[in-house]
């Protein structure tokens, strides 16, 4: 089976996924206690501009009736409309996009290289005392949450040294040195996990293939201990790493929530967090939705990644 027949296989397994996907999101913000309408107009709304908003949003309707017209919407590209801000949800969230991609897609080049690098260098000092330095290291950074390392972060480079924002945002198109002073906490804060999730697993693929006959031959042939590591080695321990790093992807979007909400940010994190608090119905679906669709996609391409690893596997 070729590489397009698989790949388009594998697309229509995620469109019942899709479904699923479509539907608890629907169940699950209906099953919210309280009433948007009312959370948005306060504790004394007027009945009438009340009632010409629940009827405006077709939420007087009986719930299997929402739920079709929800379909027919996504089904045509239309994810719905922000009650509470007045905008389409789309466009919401394409203004929203940039700052949350920048903070992932720093997050991500940051941890990536730092724990695949940690990682085998541990293995390769196994049981000595860089391996014990680094497993330390990754313990530290897995058990502290994302959320205390960003306030421990504003109140040292913030409050006590005056040397990095706190808050707030800047394109990097529009000011590159701003950008980087703004977004150098929340990437800390946002990859540290990461970053020692991937490295511990890095560590234990390459310590478990490095004790494997096959490398024990090659150093008996007289190859060079770095060839070893990086081109024998650390080749078949990415397998099982593929997977872990394309699940991190979703440990990513949902750090970036809390990351968000902590530096300011704004972006697709934070506009989901006060949907959710305003019960706004359109901006919860959307962010749902797109998050669900951007970790299949994720799981598409590790999928795809696994055969150009090993060539054992086919695409079948």
């Amino acid at each position: 089976m070729s590489i397009y027949r698989y790949t388009a296989r594998r697309l229509l397994q995620i469109v019942p996924v899709l479904l699923g996907v479509f539907t608890l999101t629907f169940v699950m913000v209906h099953a919210l206690p309280g009433n948007p309408v009312r959370i948005y107009l306060g504790l004394n709304p007027s009945q009438q501009l009340a009632g010409e908003l629940i009827e405006q949003y077709g939420l007087n309707e009986p719930l299997w009736r929402q739920y079709l017209d929800y379909l027919w919407r996504l089904l045509h590209g239309n994810i719905g409309e922000s009650f509470v801000r007045k905008q389409p949800v789309t466009e919401l969230m394409l203004g929203r996009l940039g700052p949350t991609l920048v903070l992932m897609g720093l997050s991500y080049l940051i941890a990536l290289p730092t724990a695949l690098g940690l990682g085998v260098y541990a293995a390769a000092r196994h049981n000595q005392i860089g391996d014990s330095v680094s497993r330390f290291v990754g313990l530290a950074g897995l058990s502290t949450p994302n959320f205390w390392l960003g306030l421990m972060l504003i109140f040292l480079f913030t409050y006590q040294y005056d040397l990095l924002p706190a808050s707030g945002y800047v394109s990097p198109l529009q000011d590159p040195i701003a950008s980087l002073r703004h977004l150098i906490l929340p990437v800390i804060a946002l990859s540290t996990a990461q970053t020692a999730t991937l490295m511990r697993m890095t560590r234990s693929s390459m310590v478990e293939e490095l004790s494997k006959e096959y490398v024990q031959t090659a150093r008996a042939y007289g190859l060079p201990e770095r060839r070893i590591l990086l081109k024998h080695a650390f080749r078949n321990a990415l397998l099982p790493l593929v997977t872990i790093i394309g699940l991190q992807l979703s440990f990513l979007l949902d750090g970036s929530v809390i990351i968000e909400q902590i530096f300011a940010i704004p972006g697709m994190g934070r506009l989901g967090y006060n949907g959710l608090l305003a019960q706004d119905y359109g901006v919860i679906i959307g962010l749902n939705i797109f998050f669900a669709i951007l970790f299949l996609a994720g799981v598409l391409i590790t999928d795809l990644a696994y055969a150009y690893i090993d060539p054992r596997i086919r695409y079948d």
